[in-house]
Parts: C-alpha cells; sequence; structure tokens
C-alpha cells in the first residue's frame, strides 16, 4: 500500500464501523490528512502573516477552509481508529482512551501500532 491507495481507502471507508484496517491502511490515511492538513495551516498562517496586518479576504477563505476540512475528517478519522481497534481485537469504545490525559495518548499510540490478530470483528 501506498499514500495514494491509503488516503483513498480512508475516503472509501469513511462511513464503514464494521470490519477492520490495517495497520497500513491505518497510517497512510493518517498520513495522507496530515499533509494536506500541515499545507492548509501554512496557507493560513501565511495568510495571517504576510499579506496585511488586517484580517484579508484570503484569510478568511482559509479560516473556512481550514474549518470545514476539520470537520469533514472527524467522522471518518472516528471511523478508521475504530476499525484499527478491531484490528487489534479491541472493541471500538478504546477510543475513548484519548480522553485520558498523557496516558491516554502514550497508550493510543501503543495500541494503534501493535500488529492485528484474527478475531470476532475481522469479517
Amino acid at each position: 500500500m501506498n499514500l495514494k491507495n491509503g488516503f483513498v481507502l480512508f475516503w472509501k471507508r469513511a462511513f464503514d464501523y464494521k470490519g477492520y484496517s490495517s495497520r497500513g491502511e491505518f497510517w497512510w490515511g493518517v498520513l495522507g490528512n496530515a499533509i494536506i492538513m500541515v499545507i492548509l495551516l501554512a496557507l493560513l498562517i501565511i495568510s495571517l502573516t504576510c499579506f496585511t496586518p488586517q484580517i484579508n479576504n484570503f484569510s478568511v477563505i482559509m479560516i473556512l477552509l481550514f474549518s470545514l476540512f476539520c470537520l469533514v475528517e472527524l467522522l471518518p478519522s472516528i471511523n478508521l481508529i475504530i476499525r484499527r481497534m478491531h484490528d487489534i481485537g479491541r472493541s471500538g469504545y478504546f477510543i475513548f482512551v484519548l480522553f485520558l490525559p498523557v496516558i491516554g495518548y502514550i497508550w493510543y499510540i501503543y495500541l494503534v501500532t501493535r500488529r492485528g490478530v484474527a478475531n470476532k470483528y475481522v469479517i
């Protein structure tokens, strides 16, 4: 799997809670979204700092575009995490690990990097 295939698969399975996502599918999807977010964020920062001291039309468009992408990308990302948890044999409710301060993120990184196992979630 490569970046293009992983990113396309991320959006094709955007509303699929069933089944599982392999480590490759998970990380390529995350990387594709991260690249887009970094580009949008860089354009937003450039628009706010380089043109004029006041907010201009381009800045407003970039703020709206960045906010819209974050909003649209939220539910598919949650679904991807749920499918990744299914791949390692955990319930999708393990997404709530992210609500634990500091240790939750460490535990989350540990969980998403584990190798998948044959389990009841694999269809």
